[in-house]
């Protein structure tokens, strides 16, 4: 290769790290904005717990004190500085899911209600591009930081409901087991993953204080 030709392919290669650098920059912004933010930072300050409980929602109609005391409405994970509203989807169509992400984290419509024996799945973004819809697209960047031990709680209208990370995994949407719990309250908090990809899932089990 001549010195012409190398000089050519050292100023090609710089300028594809460069653009490659700001492509990776636009489109993954959120997602490495919330890491260097947590590692030189730590966690975001949260609002109180009683603030928390008292903030009234209103995406889901509530007839009585037993069910007030069931609809969760907030999730809060002190670990990472994570606070956000429980929005309830109108079905689990791919449409109605993708909208209440805009508005929070999502309660898939099958699981259990709070204080029930069974499984509840709260699903939240890792990512988002930065002209995405929506203060939550990248809510869940910082799930995979999670540990054993690490505590997520659930509020209602009234009440705090507590659990216990004891599972972290990622894995092919395929092979992703989330059994339904007969005998315990069980948590999962799943989001895409890596970033900006439909290609796996991260997901967090977590059991109720009162099941350990």
């Amino acid at each position: 290769m001549t010195p012409f030709n190398m000089k050519e392919g050292l100023i090609f290669l710089f300028l594809f790290v460069i653009i490659f650098a700001f492509c990776l920059f636009i489109f993954n912004g959120r997602f490495i904005y919330a890491q260097l933010k947590y590692r030189f930072l730590g966690p975001p300050p949260i609002s109180s717990e009683t603030e928390i409980i008292k903030e009234q929602n209103s995406f889901v109609k509530i007839d009585t004190k037993e069910e007030s005391d069931q609809i969760p409405r907030r999730i809060l994970i002190p670990a990472l500085g994570i606070e956000a509203p429980i929005v309830w989807p109108e079905d689990n169509n791919e449409s109605s899911l993708q909208m209440a992400l805009e508005k929070g984290v999502a309660f898939w419509p099958e699981s259990s209600l709070l204080g029930e024996r069974g499984t509840i799945i709260i699903l939240g973004h890792s990512s988002a591009y930065p002209w995405y819809r929506g203060n939550y697209g990248s809510i869940f960047s910082l799930i995979n930081k999670l540990n054993l031990g690490d505590e997520i709680s659930l509020f209602s209208q009234d009440k705090r409901y507590i659990y216990r990370v004891v599972e972290k995994e990622i894995q092919l949407p395929a092979n992703l087991s989330i059994a339904n719990q007969d005998n315990q309250s069980i948590l999962y908090i799943l989001s895409c993953w890596p970033i900006n990809t439909n290609w796996k899932r991260i997901a967090v089990k977590a059991i109720s204080i009162d099941n350990i």
